[in-house]
């Protein structure tokens, strides 16, 4: 018995430790970011939670379209017209301001206003608790230490048993630990990914969407007739889909991608 515990024995003991260890790391995960404090986020900062700050301009420019203010021009340009909407957010005003003159999407996102607009809506999301700090991120990372530290236990264990000469354990018991040391370790390494929305963020999205499962693009929901408000909500919660479904000359000119972004059509039943 290699330090004086069999292969099943330290097995065992081994997958315990990988047990606690992936409880300690998810534990971390789901309690940074659990408190927030300020309102509720508008459907531009949900957009930003959701798919960042793509999807969180492509709704403030669908908004401005939706209230008659932005026209497609010559050459892949958009053009405003009038003035926003009365209560329009910060980036709504500044995708606005950008597009007093015909702009191709790809100014209109390196607009400094429009930059300075964005910074502003991830300063707030921060400090109200939606998006995580550099600290928060770093202390989830650091919760993953202990699945590469049972990880270094298990690999010790067995490069000290080749370089001794000593037995780990049976065959099974040596290749089931080598398997559960690499299944650690790339466990531990998908753990380090970590996400810039806090627990609480996912929260809300997780009930927003289930309140509007029916705006789901999955379930192909039928958008023509419907309102502005309702268009906006299913784009902040699933994506660009929507506007690509009631507008698609105007979707593509904001980045969309008509091939990504589509439902992709029913699969047929295989015949028999």
């Amino acid at each position: 018995m290699l330090w004086g515990v069999s292969g099943s024995i330290f097995l065992l003991d081994y997958l315990g430790a990988v047990a606690v260890a992936v409880a300690i790391a998810i534990a971390v995960r789901e309690l940074t970011g659990r408190r927030t404090r300020g309102a509720t986020p508008d459907r531009v900062e949900l957009a930003y939670l959701t798919d960042r700050a793509l999807l969180a301009c492509q709704l403030g420019v669908a908004a401005l379209r939706r209230a008659g203010g932005v026209e497609i021009g010559e050459l892949a340009t958009l053009h405003a017209q009038g003035r926003p909407p009365a209560g329009s957010p910060a980036l709504v005003r500044a995708l606005h301001s950008a597009l007093r003159r015909p702009q191709t999407w790809a100014a209109v996102l390196a607009d400094p206003e429009v930059g300075r607009a964005l910074r502003r809506t991830v300063g707030r999301l921060v400090r109200d608790g939606w998006l995580l700090t550099r600290a928060q991120r770093r202390r989830i990372a650091l919760g993953t230490v202990p699945l590469f530290a049972v990880a270094a236990v298990g690999l010790t264990r067995l490069v000290d048993s080749a370089v001794e000469g000593r037995s780990a354990g049976g065959p099974a018991s040596v290749a089931g630990l080598l398997l559960c040391c690499l299944a650690t370790a790339l466990g531990g390494w998908w753990l380090t990914e970590v996400p810039e929305t806090g627990s609480a963020a996912r929260r809300l999205l997780r009930r927003l969407r289930r309140e509007h499962a029916d705006l789901d693009p999955e379930r192909r929901p039928v958008w023509q007739g419907r309102d502005t408000d309702t268009l906006l909500t299913g784009m902040a919660l699933f994506g660009p889909r929507p506007l690509l479904a009631v507008d698609p000359a105007f979707a593509v000119q904001v980045g969309i991608d008509p091939d990504r972004d589509r439902p992709r059509p029913d699969r047929k039943p295989a015949r028999r």
